[in-house]
């Protein structure tokens, strides 16, 4: 039952989620918002629900962010709003979730650790369905938590808004099937132990429910899907070793943290293994819900031989906030009561987390996801009239389609080097490093040994900084 203290902290909550995720929405869109306006939400809206060229395709988001974009124009904001719609209306959400699996105390401070997370601002700044996809986890953990804590009656038609939820987080995201599996899994164990014969009928029936409104919404991208997927679907990610996999988690979980990463992850990993243990003993749907989907996710992947980035994990965000901000108070909970000292103390670590996410937060503001304009407008400051401005890799699709279509775009090292003459310099800018080194080695090696840095713009994505790069001065 919701009080009126807690429907005030709710509206507290919600709003203060909104404004940071307001804060600098209109910076610089990058290469997969950019694809996702050109390639959908620039199609009318019953269009874009019925082509599928990528993986990039996140089905609900395109139809939302083409509405948007009629009724508000192609600004950023405006190709952003689903996003951060879904991520707003996250926080609330949360909050009732979490007062349905633990203390009111951890429920509050939980909420208070989304509403500050670096991490969940970003994706509600991000023109994709991300923040739809754990819009829809967090809202269907708790219709599946009402039902099997009331299942008489399927709880209320509980069941039925948990079925309608599974459908609508595929139609966000693909990778939203993990999460399905986890639920139905865990679900099956609770009513099986509980010999709920007419529990698990209806489960099943939810399944049969959720796969039917599923392909009815894919219904019209269903060939085009299965060609992608079993055809270069599964190389779109460029990301093949385990240890790239796990460099980019690490660098991600700690961004904004310089100087403590290490030591954050040690601390992080501790605290969230005690949450998981005390979550598995006292409500295992919360400790499972962050295993299970991951877990199948990744055997998956290995089975398909097809890679991934770790947002594609981002499905257990809510569950890690839940357990994390758990292990954070059982610490404090055993020292008061082991010596009988100040309960205030039980605040101590919870609060350590929440003031090293507030750290964190300036630097989401601080630089683009990758600085597109902001490198464009420096070169065109510092190149002279003659000079060629020439942009090459995954840098090209965002230029050639958005931010510079009167750019070079250079295809090979041997069209880069015929750009180059005796009377002028040639600019250069590209960014993802990693992946050129995979997809355009013959670029990055002639960029390496032939041209010299000039300058880096730093972004928010991973290995997204903007490198300038330009040739010698021509010789006298």
């Amino acid at each position: 039952m919701t009080t009126q203290r807690d429907t005030g902290l709710m509206v507290a909550f919600t709003a203060s989620a909104l404004l940071l995720r307001l804060w600098a929405i209109n910076a610089d869109l990058w290469l997969d918002e950019i694809m996702t306006v050109v390639d959908y939400m620039r199609l009318p809206p019953f269009e874009a629900a019925t082509v599928f060229q990528s993986a990039n395709q996140h089905l609900l988001n395109s139809v939302l962010g083409s509405v948007s974009i009629r009724i508000f124009g192609e600004a950023v904001w405006a190709v952003r709003l689903p996003a951060l719609l879904f991520g707003v209306a996250t926080v609330p959400v949360f909050f009732l979730l979490a007062k349905a699996v633990t203390e009111r105390r951890e429920a509050i401070l939980a909420t208070l650790f989304l509403t500050l997370s670096y991490h969940h601002v970003w994706f509600s700044q991000n023109a994709r369905g991300y923040s739809a996809m754990i819009f829809f986890t967090v809202l269907s953990t708790l219709f599946l938590v009402r039902w099997l804590n009331n299942p008489a009656n399927g709880g209320r038609l509980n069941w039925l808004w948990f079925s309608l939820c599974g459908c609508l987080g595929m139609l966000s995201l693909l990778n939203y099937v993990f999460v399905l599996v986890g639920q139905f899994l865990v679900a099956l164990i609770v009513l099986g132990n509980n010999r709920d014969w007419s529990g698990i009928r209806l489960l099943i029936v939810c399944g049969v429910l959720v796969v039917a409104l599923t392909v009815f919404g894919y219904a019209a991208t269903l060939p085009a899907m299965f060609s992608y997927f079993f055809s270069t679907g599964g190389e779109e990610a460029n990301l093949q070793a385990s240890v790239d996999f796990a460099n980019m988690a690490a660098s991600g979980l700690t961004r904004g943290l310089p100087g403590m990463a290490l030591l954050f992850l040690a601390i992080g990993g501790i605290t969230a293994s005690t949450g998981w243990i005390s979550y598995l003993k006292r409500q295992y749907l919360i400790a499972w819900m962050l295993v299970v989907p991951a877990v199948v996710n990744i055997i998956t992947l290995d089975y398909l031989d097809w890679s991934g980035y770790p947002r594609s994990f981002l499905y257990v965000l809510p569950f890690g906030i839940l357990i994390l901000m758990r292990g954070a108070f059982v610490p404090g909970g055993w020292f008061v009561r082991r010596f009988q000292t100040d309960v205030r103390l039980v605040y101590i670590l919870p609060l350590l987390l929440l003031t090293a996410s507030v750290v964190t937060l300036p630097y989401n503001y601080r630089y683009p996801k990758m600085d597109y304009t902001g490198s464009l407008a420096y070169v065109r400051e510092q190149a002279a009239p003659d000079d060629i401005i020439a942009v090459v890799g995954f840098l090209v699709y965002g230029y050639e389609y958005y931010y510079g279509p009167d750019l070079a775009f250079p295809q090979t090292a041997g069209a880069l080097h015929a750009l180059r003459g005796p009377e002028h310099r040639v600019w250069v800018l590209y960014s993802l490093t990693g992946a050129m080194r995979r997809q355009f080695p013959d670029i990055q090696v002639y960029l390496d040994t032939e041209f010299q840095l000039r300058h880096k713009f730093k972004g928010t994505l991973g290995d997204g900084d903007v490198y300038l790069t330009v040739s010698p001065e021509p010789a006298e």
